[in-house]
């Protein structure tokens, strides 16, 4: 059961969320590669029945070995009301971050839910099964495929770094990055990749969005050493957010160095 007064999950806690995850992503998988419908929603964007059915096996799963939990995600939900309280568990579910790609039969999408208690990010769990790229925090680590990961701090801003960056911030914002600008097209995988920076170079990840998008990512980017801010600097401040009907007040960088002003050197809006 959850210990909530340590803001941690016991070992039984963590088999079950992993073995959830990974439930979720081969099911989400096997329905990319047997064949789907794709609905447009009200906003123009898209879904499958990979979201729905991924979310519904999530949320009925938790409410079945667990009581008094929080529910916020993405589909078929009413984002002008705030299901977050204090001292309460709340789960945060993006079925299939990366519906579009999904949709594409492409590779780079993602199961992601994150695990906030009141409105403080705790646990992450990240997975990308056509990637085969699973990510997720406990008290002590972040991991990637079960092996402990860390940012490496110090990088060397080289021509084959990376700097990742949501299809929507070109319009806002102009780069001076020096390596090369690219855009997978999930947000939480996206961010994930940062925290295996010693490997494949990620510098810092800039996009926007909603809450459900990024829950995931974040904890396990700051268990791993990370940071994560506005993109001005500012703190996030999850309260808002939520009450900003669950929409990020601007757009978030998530990044390796020590220092914003490291970032901040290569953003200036058009």
């Amino acid at each position: 059961m959850f210990i909530y007064m340590n803001h941690i999950f016991t070992l039984k806690d963590f088999t079950f969320f992993n073995d959830l995850v990974y439930k979720a992503g081969q099911l989400a998988l096997n329905i990319q590669k047997t064949g789907f419908n794709i609905i447009s929603k009200p906003d123009n964007s898209i879904a499958t029945e990979a979201d729905f059915k991924v979310q519904e096996l999530i949320i009925n799963s938790i409410k079945s070995h667990y009581k008094d939990i929080n529910f916020v995600h993405e589909e078929n939900f009413d984002n002008t009301v705030n299901h977050f309280h204090k001292d309460k568990i709340t789960v945060i579910i993006d079925p299939i971050d990366g519906s579009s790609v999904f949709g594409m039969h492409l590779p780079l999408w993602c199961i992601s839910l994150g695990v906030f208690k009141g409105y403080e990010p705790v646990y992450g769990f990240v997975y990308s099964p056509a990637s085969d790229f699973y990510f997720y925090n406990d008290d002590k680590n972040a991991f990637l495929n079960n092996n402990p990961t860390k940012i490496v701090n110090d990088l060397k801003v080289v021509r084959d770094s990376c700097f990742f960056c949501a299809s929507e911030i070109p319009n806002a914002i102009k780069s001076s990055f020096p390596g090369k600008i690219r855009n997978f097209g999930s947000t939480a995988f996206h961010a994930s990749l940062l925290t295996d920076n010693a490997r494949n170079n990620v510098f810092a990840f800039i996009g926007e969005s909603y809450l459900w998008d990024w829950a995931g990512a974040i904890p396990i980017i700051l268990k791993a050493g990370g940071h994560v801010s506005y993109c001005d600097g500012s703190k996030i401040d999850y309260q808002c957010v939520v009450e900003n009907n669950y929409h990020f007040l601007k757009p978030l960088v998530v990044y390796a160095c020590d220092s914003f002003e490291d970032v901040r050197k290569y953003l200036r809006k058009k």
